[in-house]
């Protein structure tokens, strides 16, 4: 559609099945599969315990992803899980999970860029500069790529993901290859895994696998959402898991558990071994390739998130306007400058630390959508529906809600910083009251808010609604 014809706030459909796939695979693989997997060796220090629980998470994402799936090929709509919490549970409950997920979107964006940061040294360049400012640099090149508009910047994301999912496996394939290490000698067995330790890799793993919600921010914009949603989100999925699995288990060829645990980069030390010094230097810069494409999504999509607020009224009504070139550049401005008053600290264990509970509130929030809206919307078209409900989603509710009380107990302190920060956005907007929120992701269509693309999706929310409709 011309920009001279486009309504003014409508984004473009122009993103399709490609786009999906290749940023769910970008979305996940970033810094994670680099750092993490010495974080969980640290942790649980049994090989097989390691690639078991990175099986789970596997299995813990893909739980968690019917939710987002079928709620997202329902719903398709900008904004993520702020539209779909605001159309289940009421205009309150939506920005305060808009909130909390715009402010996850900004440390994403910070620990991203301070891990790019670090990778770039890694690399041998800019050894002498400060991280915080190599982090602020990466934030405000994504920014101008974004800004340039939708088509370029999908048609640019795709190309990026693509490459890197290649580089991983080119890496995956040279462990595989490599000699084994000499087996280590048998020791006794240890103590018992303690919770704290299982919360600590948990986390990280969960970290990891976190990234295939980006179709539900773009839902407006993704060609033909019905189907593509499930299909970028579930075949993502199924390529990062296995790639996930097989590093790990190719990394316990050529390192020790040990050796695994006093790495930063354990990804990086098992190339050095495997390869020699030059290994170590490719990792790096796959590193850097990884995490510059994964900052630019996620500016990308979580200023959707904004978009959507500031056009229910959750935010200013200036960040929902929309430049000819698709991109909501008001909001893509403050998310960028958010993200870059994180990143300039570069301390990415701590934003690490306070990101983790802040995503597990948000799935928790999207879970119980679903199961509200399974009882008030039945007849809500679903081209995706979750299998045995509602048993995955009591079972994803309760892992979810285990994992937020481990994580806080491990860490309180960032932890409480999350937690403080969701519960100050909470105390705002029950402030404002939700007469100051139009609420037009769940919304009836009328003269004040016309229907939008995909409109015909939303509604009925209850099914009273239908009933007064036809006269019952």
């Amino acid at each position: 559609m011309p920009a001279s014809a486009r309504p003014a706030g409508q984004l473009l459909r122009v993103l399709g099945l490609g786009f999906g796939l290749a940023t769910v695979v970008g979305g996940v693989i970033g810094a994670g599969i680099l750092r993490q997997p010495g974080v969980v060796a640290g942790a649980v220090g049994d090989p097989v315990l390691i690639v078991s629980l990175w099986v789970a998470g596997a299995i813990m994402a893909a739980v968690n992803a019917f939710t987002v799936v079928e709620l997202g090929s329902s719903l398709p709509r900008a904004g993520g899980p702020y539209a779909l919490v605001t159309h289940g549970l009421g205009p309150r409950a939506g920005a305060v999970i808009g909130w909390a997920d715009w402010f996850n979107g900004m440390s994403t964006l910070a620990f991203l860029a301070v891990a790019f940061a670090e990778f770039l040294q890694r690399a041998g360049l800019f050894a002498d500069r400060p991280l915080g400012l190599l982090a602020v640099a990466l934030v405000l090149a994504a920014f101008v790529l974004n800004w340039t508009g939708t088509r370029t910047n999908g048609f640019a994301q795709t190309l990026f993901c693509a490459a890197k999912g290649f580089a991983l496996a080119l890496i995956l394939a040279g462990l595989l290859l490599a000699p084994a290490a000499a087996p280590p000698p048998l020791q006794a067995p240890g103590a018992a895994l303690g919770l704290a330790a299982l919360a600590l890799a948990m986390r990280a793993i969960h970290n990891s696998y976190t990234g295939y919600q980006t179709p539900i921010y773009v839902g407006e914009e993704m060609v033909n959402p019905a189907r593509n949603v499930a299909r970028s989100v579930f075949g993502g999925l199924a390529v990062v898991a296995g790639l996930y699995i097989l590093i790990n288990i190719a990394l316990l060829r050529v390192l020790t558990v040990e050796d695994m645990a006093a790495s930063p980069l354990a990804l990086a030390e098992g190339a050095v071994r495997a390869f020699g010094p030059g290994g170590g230097v490719a990792v790096a810069a796959f590193g850097v390739l990884s995490v510059a494409a994964s900052v630019n999504l996620r500016l990308m999509t979580h200023s959707r998130g904004a978009f959507a607020m500031a056009r229910d009224g959750a935010l200013p009504a200036p960040l929902a306007r929309v430049a000819p070139g698709g991109s909501p550049r008001v909001a893509l401005t403050l998310t960028m400058l958010g993200g870059v008053a994180l990143a300039a600290s570069g301390a990415y264990l701590a934003i690490v630390a306070i990101n983790a509970p802040l995503r597990i509130l948000i799935e928790i929030a999207l879970i119980a959508t679903l199961i509200r809206l399974r009882r008030t919307a039945p007849e809500l078209p679903r081209p995706f529906r979750m299998p045995l409900y509602p048993l995955p989603a009591l079972l994803a509710l309760l892992a979810n809600t285990v994992l937020l009380a481990a994580v806080i107990w491990e860490d309180p302190a960032n932890s409480g910083i999350a937690i403080g920060a969701t519960a100050t956005a909470a105390l705002f907007v029950w402030w404002r009251g939700p007469a100051r929120y139009r609420g037009t992701a769940g919304a009836r269509p009328g003269p004040a808010n016309p229907p939008s693309a995909g409109y015909a999706a939303l509604r009925p929310t209850r099914a009273s609604d239908v009933n007064r409709k036809s006269g019952q």
